[in-house]
């Protein structure tokens, strides 16, 4: 028995106790007054059954209000069951339908949503033939409803007939359209033998209301959802082309380093021009293989397939090896670097990789945006038990305040700097990869004689 069931027959069986306490009552009064007086008094019988009368009458009105208050309750929470769901359309459809069957309020009922403009079609029903709904004629949304309305037609429209069997001659039925806005989307058919509810102009409108607003969370949850997988297919695709164009790039990158390779090996026999086009040309192939590189790196970032282990990493000798690896680039420019570093640590829990390629990569970045002479200072230190610290300064022209986290994106040049070599992917792919092991990274000016300053915090490492 559905909650709604259980209300009427709730109201029914007080009301026949009110009626059997009234009529007790009367009879015990009749009787006890015929035995004081032995006779009957007909204007005392007649206030009594009066009397109980008024209250059963009083009784019966009171009962339907609280009744018509109950119902109002149980369907609001009916509907918010359905809304509190996420669902698709169809799915919701689903629900919707079982729901009002299983409360009864509907005998036989339909959903049917707009086809862009066009007569709608019934997207799921219940209380009809098998296979009904494939073969269901369309119907104007102006011809089903515009406001929310019950009636017992004579003429009964298509959808109804096909219901008749269960629903007798002449079914009552109750039209809720879905809207979304000021839009008319679809319609809600409900059929039954009995009004019921139906005739409660509130209970009308509140089904109206809230299943407008169930049909339109599940618009928006299907357009999400596409749109998420949408962009997981376009994430796929990007890793796969960045995976092709680096394979493509690397293959005969390779064969031009090992032309550069048997070029500088012969440098000493090489007039000057000749070396500075050998050197020009080493260069350019490290500065394509970095490149690509970061292409890779910034591709596997963040993927499933990216591994990455934390484990203990000697900053400091990190920072001193990637200074010797680029110590060709600094001399040819004539810049000074600072290491102010520990003898030996300070030492981090990441991954040694990462570290490898952000200490890189941030290096890289000074040598190219400090000027011909100027300085970079590395510096590393415990900022706390739990905390060391990167920084990595230089003499250039600094970042401005509102670009200071946009050169973190993806391919992201600094006004002014168009001058600059590089492809503004460093900084990104050193950001992605520290996220990856908890560590994080941010720019800062360098003080009042301008420069910037890179700031990167990794976890200290505890045996």
């Amino acid at each position: 028995m559905s909650a709604l069931q259980q209300i009427g027959a709730g109201q029914r069986r007080l009301l026949v106790a009110i009626a059997l306490a009234a009529a007790i009552v009367t009879a015990s009064h009749a009787s006890v007054e015929a035995a004081l007086t032995g006779e009957w008094n007909w204007r005392i019988y007649s206030t009594d059954i009066a009397t109980g009368l008024l209250v059963i009458g009083v009784t019966v009105l009171y009962l339907r209000a609280v009744a018509r208050e109950r119902r109002r309750e149980v369907i609001e929470h009916l509907l918010l069951d359905i809304l509190s769901m996420p669902r698709n359309i169809e799915s919701t459809a689903v629900a919707t339908l079982k729901a009002l069957h299983e409360s009864n309020i509907a005998d036989a009922s339909i959903v049917a949503l707009d086809g862009e403009g066009g007569p709608m079609k019934p997207l799921v029903a219940r209380g009809y033939p098998r296979g009904w709904v494939e073969s269901a004629p369309p119907a104007s949304v102006e011809r089903l409803a515009s406001e929310p309305t019950v009636d017992r037609p004579k003429a009964l429209h298509p959808w109804v007939e096909a219901a008749s069997a269960p629903l007798g001659k002449r079914p009552w039925v109750a039209l809720l359209p879905l809207r979304a806005g000021s839009d008319t989307i679809g319609v809600i058919m409900v059929a039954a033998r009995r009004p019921g509810v139906l005739r409660d102009p509130v209970v009308l409108d509140l089904l109206a209301a809230r299943l407008s607003a169930a049909f339109d969370h599940a618009a928006l949850y299907e357009a999400a959802y596409a749109r998420e997988r949408e962009l997981e297919d376009l994430e796929v695709r990007r890793r796969e082309f960045m995976a092709a164009i680096a394979h493509e790039i690397r293959t005969p990158l390779t064969s031009i380093q090992a032309f550069a390779d048997l070029l500088q090996m012969g440098e000493a026999e090489m007039d000057p021009t000749a070396r500075d086009l050998v050197s020009s040309l080493g260069h350019g192939v490290n500065r394509l293989s970095a490149m690509v590189t970061n292409l890779i790196d910034l591709g596997r970032s963040g993927a499933a397939g990216y591994a990455t282990q934390s484990v203990e990493v000697d900053l400091g000798e990190i920072v001193r090896n990637a200074e010797a690896a680029l110590r060709p680039a600094l001399v040819l420019r004539g810049q000074a670097i600072s290491l102010e570093l520990p003898d030996s640590g300070p030492q981090v829990r990441s991954d040694p990789r990462i570290v490898e390629q952000v200490v890189m990569n941030l290096l890289s970045n000074a040598n190219r945006h400090s000027p011909e002479h100027g300085h970079i200072t590395v510096s590393a230190t415990h900022l706390d038990h739990q905390t060391v610290r990167l920084e990595v300064s230089d003499t250039g022209p600094g970042i401005p305040e509102g670009e200071r986290e946009k050169i973190f994106e993806p391919y992201y040049r600094v006004r002014g700097a168009t001058g600059v070599p590089g492809s503004g992917l460093g900084l990104a792919v050193a950001r992605r990869l520290l996220e990856e092991t908890g560590g994080r990274v941010w720019a800062t000016s360098a003080g009042e004689d301008g420069g910037a300053r890179f700031c990167v915090e990794f976890r200290a490492f505890h045996p």
